[in-house]
């Protein structure tokens, strides 16, 4: 009977430590960033980009229009980019359209999808992530043109978080 205790107890000893390191070895490549940002008009907070064994996640941001409490217009987009391997893919997008629609505050909203892979079919991690940045597009009822604005988020060379560049688009003038 001690026997049979003692064999049961090794048996589920060793199933459980090679569950654990199963278990490691996939969090092992889980990449997850929590990130902020800002530029001339707009406050990024609370941007997510989670990159597993199974799936791409970005997203759960907050948009914030600087020193405005309300901003009517007729069209707002952003864009989420992340350089790849040397490779600029759009990794999340939004916008909305239609008359007066109040701009001042906007969520981003979340994409979860399948994983990046590197040419050679293995998939990507943080290592492979060169740059992450938003460009955020908005009409200007009062300049009468669409204006263009870029958040830089992640940066791979000094692992540098969040500072801001101006973009403008002078279409239309």
């Amino acid at each position: 009977m001690k026997h049979y205790i003692f064999v049961s107890l090794v048996t589920w000893l060793c199933f459980g430590l090679i569950l654990s390191a199963c278990k490691n070895q996939e969090d092992a490549n889980n990449d997850y960033l929590l990130l902020m940002g800002e530029s001339e008009s707009w406050n990024l907070n609370s941007y997510e980009i989670e990159i597993t064994q199974k799936e791409f996640k970005a997203g759960h941001g907050t948009l914030k229009m600087k020193n405005n409490k309300e901003y009517n217009t007729d069209s707002f987009q952003f864009e989420t980019h992340a350089i790849i391997n040397d490779e600029d893919k759009t990794v999340h997008s939004g916008s909305v359209s239609g008359l007066g629609i109040d701009i001042a505050e906007k969520t981003t909203g979340t994409i979860e999808g399948g994983t990046y892979l590197k040419e050679n079919g293995e998939l990507i991690s943080l290592d492979d992530v060169n740059d992450i940045y938003m460009i955020i597009e908005w009409w200007n009822p009062i300049k009468n043109r669409k204006v263009k604005e870029r958040i830089d988020l992640y940066h791979s060379k000094n692992k540098s978080i969040s500072y801001s560049k101006h973009v403008e688009n002078n279409e239309g003038e």
